[in-house]
């Protein structure tokens, strides 16, 4: 992990370290690419793993990888719901997909657009694959427009309900156990995506497999039949990328270079055309 060893295309693997911040109801720790400046890096992506019983580790991930060699510098929390942190972290969002987790990201992104801010630097990106795109969408649309600059998600679902609803019965099974489906009932409204896409503001990417058999493509397209309906322009507002033959492992799978590449590039420059 400290990039002493060289890939196979000759470049050089980017180092990472493990960090703890401070969250709302404790700390928190998190992978970080990018050094000890990685704070005042011109770029910088605010990463939200999927599960959403998992959590990021000191391990090689492609992804980051290519973002931080891009020049991206990457903050990857583990936030409440990730697991590794006993019981009560990873037991928090149980019956509550978008409570403690969101609580925990927007935290983040308050103190981390803040700080940015005041050293006259863009606000962090938001990327998010499968549970964590359905956060970072959430987080987009509930966030201070200043806070987010661009979000690209991976393989979202757009609310626990819907995908109990759409989902194969090994999801189905998974999201009933974590009480998914559950509604939080307090100021921010209901954790719905389709029911939030008028507050998505910032440059929008999402890719999805169209034959991932976790969370259906279907989610995707009502998402994006509904940027369409409420008036956003595809190519200039939001783009959408619907990867042939792919599973929900888009990213590891054939021709994942490519979506990685595309992915780097959108969250440096917010092109999404």
């Amino acid at each position: 992990m400290d990039g002493s060893t060289a890939p196979g295309d000759g470049g050089r693997w980017q180092p990472a370290q493990s960090l703890e911040l401070a969250g709302p109801a404790g700390p928190l720790e998190a992978v970080v690419y990018g050094g000890d400046a990685w704070l005042s890096s011109p770029h910088l992506v605010l990463a939200l793993h999927g599960g959403p019983a998992d959590a990021w580790r000191l391990e090689f991930d492609p992804a980051l990888q290519r973002m931080a060699a891009e020049g991206l510098a990457v903050i990857a929390p583990n936030q409440r719901g990730s697991t590794g942190y006993g019981v009560a972290h990873a037991m928090a969002i149980r019956g509550a997909w978008g409570g403690p987790d969101l609580d925990d990201v927007l935290y983040l992104l308050d103190g981390i657009a803040g700080q940015r801010a005041a050293l006259g630097l863009e606000p962090p990106a938001l990327f998010g694959v499968s549970y964590g795109a359905f956060l970072a969408l959430l987080a987009a649309a509930h966030a201070p427009a200043e806070q987010v600059s661009r979000c690209a998600v991976v393989a979202p679902f757009l609310s626990g309900a819907r995908l109990l609803a759409e989902a194969a019965a090994p999801v189905r099974a998974l999201t009933t156990r974590l009480a998914g489906d559950e509604l939080i009932v307090d100021a921010r409204g209901p954790r719905d995506v389709l029911q939030l896409a008028h507050r998505l503001s910032a440059p929008l990417l999402v890719v999805h497999g169209n034959r991932d058999e976790v969370v259906p493509v279907s989610q995707s397209r009502s998402l994006r039949h509904e940027l369409l309906r409420i008036g956003r322009v595809e190519g200039a507002d939001f783009r959408y990328v619907e990867a042939a033959g792919s599973g929900h492992e888009v990213l590891a799978e054939e021709g994942a270079a490519v979506l990685h590449e595309l992915l780097a590039a959108f969250l440096r420059t917010g092109r999404p055309g």
